[in-house]
């Protein structure tokens, strides 16, 4: 079996924590992960629980691109192509890092969860390591993957951006909420969301709450309106507010949470139903546990509009431009019930995931018979 270094982008929890699973399921199937890279911006603070889950494990951090969201709650475009051009120096200095520390480890493959720098460093380097690349992102470069009609220019500059990122892999993973035909002439295959064992172990109940994860903590100004016109309607929401760093009471109805994972799946376990900015793992999640989803991107993210038109196609739920609940309301009682269909889906990652690693090393292929019997969970 191989040892593995996961380089990460670490904006959000989305990646985080499907390194998370891809790591269980790595050692299960007899692999090592010797290291993790994190890629954030300016010093970003890792989350807790990525770092209490990989403990003793050797860890880098350096700064890499990421969205700027100037001082409001959209995306700037210009502002984030500007702020990667200008900071170009500091990027290449943390491709220099990444070398020095995949020297030191000597390993077999690299799995790169969207990390741009990884891309930097085969570039810089001509390393011949094995490289996977690993993301929902991948998938929008399938052929056969069905965008949304408008904003060409910004998804080319997305697909763009993807490619970077994969420079120097070998092969590419996109992930998907349901099945779809790989595109073999792109190299791209198509594998189930890559959902930690802790969520797979929920036993999901049917409460009245509702609950809220955001990105961006700007964008609670809509659900606070809406929570004092309708309080009848309990909402728990988690957010990134530096300002509040423990749980603030904004009304009887609306309870605001600092981002913690454990409380989080706890939450979401016993929901009526999410209310997302479109993250592709947290309306994973919510799909698996049987959860109905309102999908709203952030303004001008390119990304998270797919996502959401993507996710209204997969049975997610409805996507919507803004935080009118009032949609989410109206659409609870027609929610199609997906569950068992999706974690059917989800169940083919461990066999298919298990055998994209051995290949990438050239290792014996894992029969499903036996990561059914050695390793089902």
């Amino acid at each position: 079996m191989g040892k593995f270094i996961f380089t990460v982008q670490g904006e959000g929890r989305g990646h985080l924590t499907q390194a998370i699973s891809l790591t269980q399921l790595a050692r299960e199937a007899g692999h090592e992960v010797v290291g993790y890279v994190v890629g954030s911006f300016q010093g970003r603070k890792i989350p807790a629980f990525f770092a209490e889950f990989i403990g003793d494990t050797p860890l880098i951090q350096y700064e890499s691109p990421s969205i700027n969201y100037g001082k409001g709650k959209s995306v700037q475009l210009g502002k984030t192509a500007f702020q990667a051009f200008r900071r170009i120096r500091t990027y290449w200095k943390s491709a220099c890092q990444l070398q020095d520390f995949i020297e030191e480890l000597q390993p077999d493959g690299i799995v790169n969860f969207y990390e741009s720098i990884t891309g930097m460093y085969f570039l810089k380097t001509g390393s011949k390591i094995p490289c996977m690349s690993i993301g929902h992102q991948y998938l929008l470069l399938n052929r056969h993957f069905e965008s949304i009609p408008e904003k060409k220019f910004d998804q080319f500059l997305l697909n763009l951006n993807t490619k970077i990122t994969a420079i120097g892999s070998q092969k590419l993973v996109g992930l998907s909420f349901r099945p779809m035909a790989s595109d073999e002439e792109k190299n791209i295959s198509v594998v189930p969301p890559l959902l930690r064992r802790e969520i797979k172990d929920l036993q999901a109940e049917k409460g009245e709450r509702w609950l809220v994860y955001l990105t961006h903590f700007r964008l609670a100004d809509e659900i606070m309106a809406w929570a004092k016109k309708n309080p009848e309607v309990q909402l728990d929401c988690f957010w990134d507010n530096p300002a509040r760093r423990e749980v603030y009471e904004y009304t009887d109805n609306l309870t605001f949470h600092p981002i913690d994972a454990d409380k989080y799946m706890q939450k979401m376990r016993s929901c009526k139903g999410l209310i997302s900015t479109a993250g592709f793992e947290s309306v994973a999640e919510a799909m698996y546990l049987g959860k109905p989803v309102m999908m709203v991107p952030v303004p001008n993210h390119i990304e998270q509009m797919i996502n959401a038109y993507d996710g209204e196609l997969s049975g997610a739920g409805v996507a919507a431009q803004t935080f009118d609940l009032d949609i989410f309301k109206n659409y609870l009682p027609t929610h199609p019930v997906h569950g068992e269909l999706f974690q059917s889906w989800c169940g083919q990652s461990h066999y298919l995931m298990a055998n994209h690693l051995s290949n990438l090393i050239n290792t014996q292929t894992i029969s499903a018979d036996y990561l059914e019997t050695n390793f089902a969970y």
